[in-house]
């Protein structure tokens, strides 16, 4: 305490101010932190869990085992295990005089799609934008930029020169996870464009090989499309229209998961169960609530 006195005291008027300041920032922060986890424990322990078959479309809880998507498992980049998602980081350790730090010099996060299957339907999820969290994270050192040529993984390689540190996260396939997100069926005839609206795209699509179209309409060869002529052109492209509706009508519905629109939702991938992910996030806005009083105690030390 003695020695907080003595640095308080021998900041000028200015510094005061700036430490003042950084630590109200500091605090507000931390405060925002502490509603944001809060948030996101409510809205997993207050969701309930949804059956695919009966899920309705919006926002909402699967539980279930994963498989892959249509193109089958991916192979994570590093470890080379078979998967469904993974996000890989490579990073070299770089010394500068006396000191070093980690830099990452590749890195990259699976965007392909996989399925859930809860044993009543099949979900498509897209893990664009997801916060996914799960329990396969492996760090391991070597000496070469691809694992597959290190001799070394253990930790005690930092202490050689030229040495990397591999970072891998992967859901594996069949194992269960917990998804929250947006839930939507398309296909199946649903939300199909109205006759006018492919008719339009119908047209917009043949305009642009405008000499296909001359030479299938242009009935009088003068190089032009006249008003007569434009009516054949709708024409066709109603048959054309309705050949398209048909055939979006007969697809297959497809379920997916995918973030909301509205940001305010999260949309969580994991393989942690729900119980365990509130319990997370509720540990974490505590600990950033007792960061805050520390920081706001700070604050009116300084005043």
């Amino acid at each position: 305490m003695n020695a907080l006195a003595s640095w308080k005291a021998s900041l000028s008027s200015g510094e005061l101010t700036a430490a003042m300041v950084i630590s109200a920032i500091v605090a507000l922060v931390l405060l925002f932190m502490a509603f944001y986890y809060l948030k996101r424990a409510r809205i997993i322990e207050d969701t309930p869990t949804s059956k695919i078959r009966s899920a309705a479309q919006g926002y909402v809880e699967l539980v279930g085992p994963v498989i892959g998507g249509e193109a089958g498992e991916l192979v994570a980049p590093l470890s080379q295990y078979s998967c469904v998602w993974y996000r890989y980081k490579v990073q070299r350790y770089r010394e500068s005089g006396k000191k070093g730090s980690w830099q990452t010099v590749r890195q990259g996060t699976s965007d392909a799609w996989f399925q859930i299957n809860d044993g009543t339907g099949t979900c498509v999820v897209d893990p664009d934008s997801a916060d996914v969290i799960t329990e396969h994270k492996r760090t391991w050192y070597g000496h070469d930029a691809i694992p597959a040529f290190s001799t070394n993984s253990s930790f005690f390689s930092t202490f050689t020169n030229d040495r990397y540190r591999y970072i891998e996260e992967l859901i594996m396939p069949h194992e269960t996870i917990y998804a929250l997100g947006n839930f939507h069926t398309v296909g199946g005839g649903r939300n199909l464009p109205t006759t006018q609206q492919q008719v339009g795209e119908v047209i917009r699509h043949w305009k642009q090989d405008y000499n296909a179209l001359l030479q299938r309409f242009d009935a009088d060869g003068d190089g032009k499309i006249d008003m007569q002529e434009w009516d054949a052109v709708r024409r066709a492209a109603e048959r054309e229209a309705d050949k398209q509706r048909d055939k979006l009508a007969k697809t297959p519905a497809v379920n997916v998961l995918s973030r909301m629109p509205d940001r305010r939702y999260p949309f969580i991938l994991s393989t942690h169960s729900q119980k365990r992910l509130a319990k997370r996030f509720r540990l974490f806005s505590t600990g950033m609530a007792v960061l805050t009083a520390a920081a706001t105690g700070f604050l009116f030390y300084l005043f």
